[in-house]
């Protein structure tokens, strides 16, 4: 890879945490949307035609769902179903497909732990003002927003009655994806060893405010997968020691948080464990009309037509809101969509779950446990909501299995390297 291929991609990494704030103050110029894409395009092409044929080592067991999952999706731009513009159309198809060059820009741009800790680090870093822009907008209201040009974003209001914050984003829900994405693996990163004192003070400055601005975004589902997380990588790398150390921590960012931002957000938090949940699940998409709807429609009604994005080049009224990213898929593309898309959701899952074995005791354990657990769920969350059709759960999802899968691969090759050699019978060479 290239320095080039590796500054675009941080371009990619890093505009993404501001992408909604640019769409908002740019709207209803379309060009906010298309910057990231053209660089992504640009960094995959090189990369690509200076492959020479080089493989992507492990992640090659993901080869055959992902090519009939793409030929399926490519099909649907193809044939005659739906009646959406091809614009709307090719929205669709890009929110399925282009992200997933992410992954292999990711495999070829780690070559050591030390990228890993790099990127992290710069990850962590580009949080802290993301964050606190967040915490901002909670206490000067959606007027600050419009302020400076943000009229985009829909305000939107917990039950409680405070604003849901987007950030940088056009979403609450997109910000507090970000946030759950940075919690993961600054987590990680501060759990590997050999840190400069310095460095990680930064990370858990990084780590505090990105927790405290998950509190004002109004978003519970992303506090509730923090802790999710943080014990996939803590039970994974054997250091449920850490968990009293981090659970005091995190108690005490909590009631700073409480403490800063008044009774809306400790009664937000307080709800998690509400019926209302149970209660809302069943009145979702999913919960009530994913099955009968692909019955009715078994060969799907054609790409972009529950593509959130697709509406830029279409009616509002001719895009359906679908809160599950497999709803999304079947919608759309029918049957045949659903079952590729459970083929790579399958796929990724038993891939991860192998790795961990061996990566549970490597150096780099707790970063890699940390992009695991980040891309495991929003797996799992596929059929509740669509973390994989909005950014930044799309480039970072796709991002963390190919970080994943090179750390993988570099500690199968350290192994291997540290190994006996051994002729043909098995018996030890000497010189």
């Amino acid at each position: 890879m290239t320095p080039f291929n590796r500054r675009l991609l941080y371009f990619v990494l890093l505009y993404t945490c501001v992408e909604g704030l640019v769409i908002n103050m740019t709207f209803p110029s379309k060009l906010g949307y298309i910057v990231k894409d053209i660089v992504l395009v640009l960094a995959a092409t090189t990369l690509l035609l200076d492959n020479n044929g080089r493989r992507f080592g492990s992640l090659g067991r993901l080869t055959l769902p992902l090519m009939l999952f793409a030929f399926v999706q490519m099909s649907y731009l193809l044939l005659p179903i739906g009646e959406l513009p091809l614009l709307a159309r090719l929205v669709g198809l890009k929110m399925r497909l282009l992200y997933i060059l992410t992954m292999l820009l990711a495999y070829r741009f780690i070559r050591s732990t030390d990228d890993v800790y790099r990127v992290v680090f710069v990850l962590a870093i580009s949080a802290i003002p993301v964050a606190l822009f967040g915490v901002y907008l909670f206490f000067a209201g959606p007027d600050a927003l419009r302020r400076i040009g943000g009229t985009y974003s829909a305000v939107v209001t917990s039950t409680t009655g405070f604003w849901r914050v987007p950030g940088t984003f056009n979403s609450p829900g997109q910000f507090g994806l970000y946030l759950l994405f940075n919690a993961q693996v600054t987590l990680g990163l501060l759990l590997m060893p050999n840190l400069q004192t310095r460095v990680r003070g930064i990370l858990w400055a990084s780590l505090a405010v990105v927790i405290l601005a998950t509190l004002v975004s109004g978003s519970r589902t992303p506090l509730v997968l923090m802790v999710a997380g943080t014990a996939i990588v803590l039970v994974g790398t054997g250091r449920t020691g850490r968990i009293v150390t981090i659970g005091a921590t995190a108690y005490m960012v909590l009631a700073l948080g409480f403490t800063l931002f008044g009774g809306g957000v400790a009664d937000r938090v307080g709800s998690i464990v509400s019926v209302e949940h149970i209660q809302r699940f069943n009145q979702t998409y999913f919960g009530q009309l994913f099955l009968p709807r692909v019955f009715e429609t078994p060969m799907g009604i054609g790409l972009g037509a529950a593509t959130i994005g697709a509406r830029h080049f279409s009616e509002f009224h001719e895009v359906l809101l679908v809160e599950s990213y497999f709803g999304v898929v079947a919608i759309e593309t029918g049957f045949l969509g659903l079952l590729t898309i459970l083929m790579v959701s399958a796929a990724a899952l038993a891939y991860l779950f192998r790795a961990r074995l061996l990566m549970r005791n490597a150096v780099a354990g707790p970063v890699w446990f940390a992009f695991a657990a980040f891309a495991t769920i929003v797996l799992l969350l596929g059929p509740v909501s669509t973390p994989l059709d909005v950014a930044p759960g799309n480039v970072y999802f796709w991002f963390s299995l190919g970080v994943a899968a090179k750390l993988y691969d570099l500690e199968r090759e350290a192994r291997a390297a540290a190994l006996p050699d051994t002729g043909p019978l098995g018996q030890v060479q000497t010189a």
